[in-house]
């Protein structure tokens, strides 16, 4: 009998270990449950009213940002000159630009300031002088005849140079704004996208801003060939500057616009 229950409470003890490791493995292999972190999207880097540029660029002109549209991922701009005082500044033009969020955050990589956009004047401000005499006032008006036949002899033998441009690249079957930057250019000038066996590029529309800067409208094939192109500035008088190997046509990605 004694020896009976001896077995009995081994056994009863063998159960009770067997229980307790068997309820340690069920605890070990339930894995506690992951939640996945919500994927995050950033979002665009600048806002309606900063005030941009390339690390290369010049402060004036620069690039107004006037919005950001979500559903093209792009955004809309203006370019901005500074004021007599160095402040921010004025538009000549109502004209805007757009561009892909890529390739904008990417080039221009400098942020000046940030203004109201909505306050800029499309117009320079202009400071009206008082003539107190008759004499001042005829003074004046020679000095400004004077003034404007140097200007025209100068201007009309100006001869126009290439040093940046902005955007330098573009995709084939797509159109491209991009800002030429150099000095002596002239208004009425053209500008051209030039490849050896390619028809030349001409720019749809140029705008001119002052004698270092204009923007042009490229509308580049979709046959264009992928690669480097010249790029020519011609001014009136028939003098022109060519930069080679200088924008890059790339290949069709996104399809014609």
């Amino acid at each position: 009998m004694e020896r009976f229950l001896k077995i009995l409470i081994i056994f009863s003890f063998f159960l009770v270990a067997c229980a307790s490791f068997a309820g340690c493995s069920d605890e070990s292999d339930q894995a506690p449950a992951e939640t996945a972190a919500p994927a995050t999207t950033a979002g665009p880097l600048y806002t309606a009213g900063d005030i941009v540029r390339s690390a290369s660029g010049s402060d004036s002109p620069a690039w107004l940002v006037l919005g950001y549209d979500s559903a093209t991922d792009s955004y809309s701009r203006a370019l901005i000159y500074k004021n007599d005082d160095g402040s921010y500044g004025y538009r000549t033009t109502k004209a805007t630009d757009t561009a892909k969020r890529s390739m904008m955050e990417k080039v221009m990589t400098v942020k000046i300031t940030h203004v109201d956009a909505g306050s800029i004047p499309t117009a320079a401000p202009t400071s009206a002088a008082t003539e107190t005499t008759a004499a001042v006032g005829t003074a004046k008006t020679a000095t400004a005849a004077t003034i404007s036949a140097t200007t025209t002899a100068t201007t009309s033998s100006a001869r126009p140079s290439i040093k940046g441009m902005e955007p330098d690249h573009g995709e084939a079957g797509t159109k491209v704004v991009t800002e030429i930057t150099g000095s002596g250019f002239l208004k009425d000038l053209t500008a051209r996208l030039r490849h050896k066996g390619e028809d030349e590029i001409n720019a749809t529309t140029i705008s001119w801003y002052s004698d270092k800067s204009v923007t042009a409208t490229f509308v580049i094939p979709n046959t264009s060939t992928v690669g480097a192109w010249d790029v020519v500035v011609t001014n009136p008088n028939g003098l022109s500057d060519e930069y080679t190997n200088y924008f890059t046509v790339r290949g069709n990605v996104s399809g014609p616009v």
